[in-house]
Formats: C-alpha cells, sequence, structure tokens
C-alpha cells in the first residue's frame, strides 16, 4: 500500500531541493519534478547505507484537490501501488529523486487515465532507460 522507506522522500529540505533544482514536466492535472539525488540531505543509518543511492519518489496532493483527507489519501494509496511496482524496474544506480503533485483537475478524471499520465511523465523524463 505504501512505498517502502526506501523509495521515500522525506523532510523539508529535500522538498526545497526539489523544488528548487528539479526538472518539470507537466500534464493537464499532475506535474512531475525529477532531480539528482542529494545524499546529504538524506539521514541514514548504517543499515540504511544501501539504499541512500536508490531512486526515491513523493506524491504531493493540496487541499485544492478535495477538502477531504479521505480522498486525498485514497488518491496517494492508488499512486503508491502503482509507483512501487513501476519503480521495481528502475536500475538502482540512477539516483533519481520524483515528485508528482497533482492538480485540483486530477480529481475529475478516471484512476485509469491519471495512472497514464503518469506513464506519459515518466516516460517524458526518460526515467526508463530504453
Amino acid at each position: 500500500m505504501v512505498l517502502p522507506k526506501s523509495m521515500r522522500i522525506k523532510g523539508y529540505k529535500s522538498f526545497d531541493y526539489l523544488h528548487k533544482t528539479g526538472l518539470r514536466y507537466n500534464s493537464s492535472s499532475m506535474l512531475l519534478k525529477v532531480a539528482k539525488a542529494n545524499s546529504r540531505l538524506i539521514k541514514s543509518k548504517l543499515s540504511d547505507s544501501k539504499f541512500i543511492n536508490s531512486t526515491r519518489c513523493a506524491i504531493s496532493i493540496s487541499n485544492k484537490v478535495s477538502k477531504r483527507a479521505v480522498v486525498r489519501n485514497q488518491l496517494r494509496r492508488m499512486l503508491h501501488d502503482y509507483l512501487k511496482a513501476k519503480l521495481a524496474n528502475i536500475p538502482t544506480n540512477q539516483n533519481l529523486w520524483l515528485l508528482f503533485s497533482l492538480r485540483p483537475s486530477s480529481l475529475n478524471k478516471d484512476p485509469k487515465e491519471l495512472l497514464k499520465e503518469m506513464d506519459t511523465l515518466i516516460s517524458k523524463a526518460r526515467i526508463f532507460n530504453d
């Protein structure tokens, strides 16, 4: 249901870094920001050292999308499940951080359309080196 800890972006400094240095990719109901990983911003323990250089991602859904937390959490869970399956195929040496931000228009879309948009954004960003 939720992304594993090794795939999550945490901390406001990490999000500030993503917003300042990330490349933007737009679609009608979603925004993707991609940045090279900055391992200095990750607090790690010795046991997590092998996961520092892996692809990490986050999903941001504001109150403008829906005032109800239940709806926002359902969207987040659906996108997390999809990302977990999709990003399992990315090599761990790619060292990218991804931030998906949903726009208010995303609430009116079918979940399959949202997942298709996420796929197009991932392919626009050339995350998979096919």
